[in-house]
């Protein structure tokens, strides 16, 4: 088994994973947004009007559906989408019928009509400071094509198409394309090797060393998306067209860091391509292309992602170095208090399989159980105790 601390890079990659597993939502919240579209799924079926004897299922899409969600910033909602899929074809109905249908039994609802926001193909409900729910109606597009739906466009007064979870079962495969995770491979010796012993009790749990390098790496950029963003929120890159592009351009590699050093350097050569052609930098629905991400960029939305991508890379880049190097710029990614919690998590957690001394010293310390003896020697039991101090300065 290879010792966590004396290799950078598997360091380096337990630590992105581990800060991208602080970065996803907490239990608590995650209940509140399941019972909440659990409420709609009950109210539709309750309903004694339109959707009365109508086949309905209401299911998540996007980030909570692929596992690669983020907390919000500070000050900041999260979006729940859920779809509500009427089971008939959508040449029953007109694009307004559906909507309005929607809206009507949500505005009759106490719970929900002072929450009630009328957005182009969904209806938001808007739990104020916690989270915000967009509910997309829409119809089955063709008999033998359960998964692509119409789905109504106010703006056009029209039907558009698009694929909810054939997106969901794209991006879940190429996800899963990767033969052997280096961070899965590190924690399978790990627990073959202390399986009999009382340490693997307190090892993570299997959710955060098997989830895939491609989904930690949607997690780790939309985080630095969220923070380059703050002060110019009109321009910001959404996470479908995030999400569609690193799934895209994934070629399997079996680590976090990898996975967006090349996937990132392979968009930057797309768009530059599009450039040299003439050509409009287009990102389209990969299960259907009647539908582009991009379809409402103007020029400064392309000039802003730009920038973004191009400076996600230069700082993504410069981790290659050891932590003395690179530190700075873990801070600048995902902001200092995730960085510095999850790095001394890791050495907490992990010190125990270290034969480094000074790991295992720091380890002592940070968990406030170090002594250290007349000689200066760290131990856990006699001499001077050392307090640990939480100190999250530069």
């Amino acid at each position: 088994m290879q010792d966590l601390f004396k290799n950078y890079e598997l360091q380096r990659e337990e630590l992105l994973a581990r800060i991208a597993e602080s970065l996803q939502l907490d239990d608590t919240r995650k209940k509140r947004m399941e019972d909440a579209y659990q409420s709609i799924s009950r109210l539709l079926n309750e309903d004694a009007g339109f959707f009365k004897d109508i086949d309905v299922d209401v299911y998540p899409q996007g980030s909570t559906a692929i596992g690669t969600t983020v907390k919000p910033l500070s000050g900041n909602e999260f979006d729940l989408d859920i779809v509500v899929h009427i089971k008939r074809l959508f040449i029953y109905y007109t694009p307004a019928e559906i909507y309005n249908a929607l809206l009507k039994i949500l505005s009759g609802d106490g719970r929900y009509k002072e929450k009630i926001e009328q957005k182009n193909r969904c209806v938001r409900l808007n739990y104020a400071g916690d989270f915000h729910m967009d509910i997309l109606p829409g119809c089955i597009h063709l008999s033998g094509d359960a998964q692509k739906i119409k789905v109504p466009d106010r703006q056009r007064k029209d039907w558009t198409s698009t694929s909810p979870r054939g997106f969901i079962e794209w991006f879940m495969r190429i996800a899963n394309s990767v033969v052997q995770p280096v961070l899965k491979g590190y924690y399978n010796s790990l627990l073959a090797s202390v399986k009999l012993r009382a340490e693997v009790e307190d090892l993570p749990k299997d959710e955060f060393y098997s989830k895939t390098p491609l989904q930690r790496a949607v997690q780790l950029i939309k985080r630095y998306r969220d923070i380059y963003f703050l002060d110019k929120p009109e321009f910001i890159t959404s996470s479908i067209v995030l999400t569609t592009l690193m799934a895209s351009h994934y070629r399997g590699e079996n680590s976090i860091y990898l996975t967006i050093e090349n996937v990132v350097a392979r968009v930057i050569n797309e768009y530059n391509e599009a450039i040299r052609l003439h050509q409009r930098f287009k990102v389209y629905n990969p299960v259907n292309n009647e539908e582009v991400f991009t379809d409402s960029w103007t020029g400064k939305h392309y000039d802003v992602f730009y920038a973004f991508i191009t400076d996600f890379y230069g700082k993504w880049i410069t981790l290659k170095g050891g932590f003395e190097k690179s530190g700075h710029e873990y801070i600048k990614l995902f902001g200092e208090g995730i960085y510095k919690e999850s790095l001394q998590g890791q050495i907490k957690q992990m010190a125990r399989f270290t034969t480094d001394t000074t790991t295992k010293a720091n380890s002592l310390i940070i968990t406030s159980s170090a002594y250290t003896d007349s000689k200066g020697q760290i131990n856990t039991n006699n001499g001077y105790k050392n307090e640990y101090h939480r100190n999250h300065g530069g």
